[in-house]
């Protein structure tokens, strides 16, 4: 009865301030969440084989990177990572599941899992290379949201893909870079219904400024009025550069102006 009279209305508690590696202007990849998801059956010989996805998440554009890795041991990851570093740049921190908490098929696979993360190898390579690796707190996933969110969105995009098909290895990892292009294609704003208006941020936006892959063209003036009277080569690839860095310039400006503020929103079900 005193609840009834005198417990009130529900009252939504505050929501946290974001972390700092969430809502800093930063190259693209310097602070990542990892993840691994699996298990993926593919042709090999006259059998199969199990392969795994190591999946980097880029905390300030969302952006993702996918690398397939044969088993779970650490000589694979390392393989990964190099692989990760070579291709995106060496990260300055990373931030995973703990062993204890990894989301995985097995308890099997979680065991193999905190042998890899805490393997002398791994933990010397990650030092070698200036990386900051921390870990989420435990009996706290939500932490890890920001990753588990794109892998909500990988496994999806691989099941209705492959259904039932066998893939070889090259197969394989040929569908998982389309579907790393599919997904970094997404919006991170909202798609006004002005289609002149301003153009609709991506994670590719910060990862190429190649318009073949899928960057619009933009109404700013951004050519410098001296660049048909460049004669050399190198003045020419320096007004590409600084057209380049105008592009970049402006999508970080809708990244400030539009991203940020969408993500003070929350949605009541």
């Amino acid at each position: 009865m005193c609840r009834r009279f005198e417990g009130g209305a529900y009252k939504m508690p505050a929501m946290a301030p974001l972390p700092k590696s969430r809502v800093s202007q930063d190259v693209p990849f310097s602070s990542d969440g990892l993840d691994y998801l699996g298990t993926i059956q593919v042709k090999f010989e006259c059998e199969t084989r199990k392969r795994w996805i190591c999946l980097f998440t880029c905390t300030v554009t969302r952006a993702l990177h996918i690398e397939m890795v044969h088993d779970l041991t650490s000589e694979e990851f390392l393989y990964a990572l190099r692989r990760f570093n070579s291709t995106r740049g060496t990260p300055c921190a990373i931030v995973s599941d703990n062993a204890s908490q990894f989301k995985l098929s097995s308890n099997a696979v979680q065991s193999v899992w905190s042998q890899v993360i805490h393997d002398e190898d791994v933990q010397n390579f990650a030092s070698n290379s200036g990386i900051r690796w921390s870990f989420i707190i435990e009996l706290l996933p939500w932490m890890g949201g920001f990753y588990e969110r794109l892998v909500g969105l990988v496994k999806p995009t691989l099941r209705k893909t492959l259904k039932k098909k066998l893939l070889t290895d090259v197969q394989l990892q040929t569908i998982l870079k389309e579907v790393e292009a599919i997904i970094n294609s997404r919006p991170l704003v909202y798609v006004g219904d002005d289609i002149n208006s301003r153009i609709t941020l991506t994670p590719s936006h910060f990862l190429s400024l190649n318009p073949k892959v899928g960057i619009p063209e933009i109404d700013f003036d951004i050519r410098d009025p001296n660049y048909k009277r460049c004669e050399s080569s190198s003045d020419k690839l320096l007004q590409l550069w600084k057209k380049g860095q105008r592009l970049l310039n402006s999508f970080w400006a809708i990244w400030r102006e539009e991203y940020l503020i969408g993500l003070r929103e929350r949605m009541q079900t």
